[in-house]
């Protein structure tokens, strides 16, 4: 058992001093730290591969909230591994844009419970959350300095159910945790917190799930696909 320390602002979860859990990651994402695709993000270790496109959101009140499918219905461009976000919206400002550090909550609740069904351990997962999130402080932020360390970032862990994924948008604004995977490895979900584009790990079955979710927009991409068409 892993020690660990209950937070008020997660509610579900706790932050673990021991980030053992996360070492697999740790080691998987070292070779892969060069490089600018889904590999950089998602160990290299799954059967299939997925990237999420979050909502955007109108600048202007009432900020209504579109889904890529929407707009690609609108446009007429389809939603492929090379689709660019002002491609797809045509330089119009309609639409919005997608925030930067990953799914809202709605979008994470509705990964969350798809990716639920496809672990033996939905009870128990892990989630890392940026270190330099502004976030209240507790003793496991001040007197415990483990980390999870990958090549370019630090996190704390903390640890929960599945379901439990989307408590943490809320004192994080719109970010998600930028690693989350159950403890017995079935699938991995990563968001790097200045993208704002979701990857996904997982067996076929879990990937296609996530694909064919109503409530989620995704398109199946490979280890070597470049992380964020957009950007470069």
């Amino acid at each position: 058992m892993h020690p660990r320390e209950p937070v008020d602002w997660a509610p579900g979860m706790s932050i673990l001093a021991d980030v053992g859990p996360a070492a697999w990651i740790e080691a998987a994402l070292t070779p892969t730290s060069g490089s600018a695709t889904v590999a950089a993000l998602v160990p290299p270790v799954f059967d299939a591969h997925a990237r999420v496109l979050p909502p955007t959101y109108e600048r202007e009140a009432p900020h209504r909230r579109h889904r890529w499918s929407e707009i690609a219905a609108a446009t007429g461009v389809p939603l492929t591994s090379a689709t660019r976000f002002a491609e797809l919206v045509g330089g119009s400002r309609r639409w919005g844009k997608p925030s930067d550090g990953g799914l809202d909550a709605r979008e994470t609740a509705t990964l969350a419970r798809v990716l639920g069904d496809f672990t033996r351990t939905p009870a128990e997962a892990f989630f890392c959350l940026w270190e330099g999130y502004g976030l209240p402080e507790t003793e496991a932020w001040t007197d415990r300095p483990m980390r999870v360390r990958t090549p370019h970032r630090a996190y704390h862990l903390l640890t929960g159910p599945v379901a439990a994924a989307p408590v943490l948008p809320t004192p994080v604004e719109w970010r998600c945790a930028s690693l989350w995977w159950p403890a017995d490895r079935a699938w991995l979900v990563a968001t790097e917190i200045d993208g704002y584009l979701t990857y996904v790990g997982g067996s076929r079955a879990a990937i296609d799930a996530v694909l064919t979710a109503p409530d989620l927009d995704a398109v199946a991409v490979q280890p070597s696909t470049p992380l964020d068409p957009s950007y470069g």
